[in-house]
């Protein structure tokens, strides 16, 4: 299931964005328009999922596990 998570500190005012469920870099097109609202990006930390490719838009996975 894909989530975006906005969290706020009420002591420095700073928004952290998390998303979840997400593959590659559909993560950044996913949340540009709160990074677009919200302003300036101070940081952007990928997770071990931004390395994934996510199979269902390739349509297809060839594996040739017989050798």
């Amino acid at each position: 299931m894909k989530e975006i998570i906005l969290k706020f500190s009420l002591e420095t005012g700073e928004a952290k964005i998390e998303a979840k469920g997400f593959h590659g870099s559909s993560c950044q097109d996913a949340t540009r328009f709160l990074k677009d609202t919200l302003g300036q990006m101070t940081d952007f930390q990928k997770k071990a999922e931004w390395y994934e490719k996510n199979i269902e838009s390739i349509g297809c996975l060839n594996s040739n596990l017989c050798g």
